[in-house]
């Protein structure tokens, strides 16, 4: 189980940090998410798994509410993350099979890429299953609508311009 909870604490740890690049349509306020914040929800991760049997509530409200969400300062951006919480951090996350990918996609995956939970206890098998995610990944995969990466990719390319 720790294995495949890393990775889902991992995951969703990327999935916070991608969000902000979509400025107001990922985050409504810039949060400033860290490593600290990673680390602090694997060291609470690792210490209840190791006292206890997973208590999914405590383990969703530690990292939502307290260990990132001790920076979350708008409720509808509150809210967001604890439903990647709740939907990530749960029992179904352990159980072969689990993909992070929405059930049901706007547009396809890039490379019809599956983003599911690994348990292997080699780390060289999550370094090749890294490096074989799409080189642009689908808003999708983050609760956003396609559009959303259009209107990311314009407003990069107007700002690049403008500098040139």
């Amino acid at each position: 189980n720790w294995r495949r909870l890393l990775h889902a604490l991992c995951f969703i740890h990327s999935i916070v940090q991608e969000r902000r690049k979509f400025g107001p349509l990922g985050w409504n306020i810039p949060y400033e998410f860290n490593t600290g914040d990673l680390s602090a929800s694997m060291t609470f991760l690792e210490k209840h798994l190791f006292d206890n049997d997973i208590s999914w509530d405590t383990v969703q409200y530690m990292v939502s509410e307290v260990q990132y969400g001790g920076k979350i300062t708008d409720d509808m951006d509150m809210r967001l993350f604890k439903t990647y919480a709740n939907k990530w951090l749960t029992q179904d996350v352990v159980k072969d099979g689990f993909t992070f990918n929405p059930p049901t996609l706007i547009q396809p995956m890039p490379d019809n890429f599956n983003y599911t939970v690994l348990d292997e206890p080699d780390v060289n098998k999550y370094r090749e299953y890294c490096a074989s995610f799409p080189r642009i990944d689908s808003a999708e995969i983050i609760g956003l609508h396609p559009n959303a990466d259009m209107t990311f990719r314009v407003k990069d390319v107007t700002e690049m311009l403008n500098t040139l």
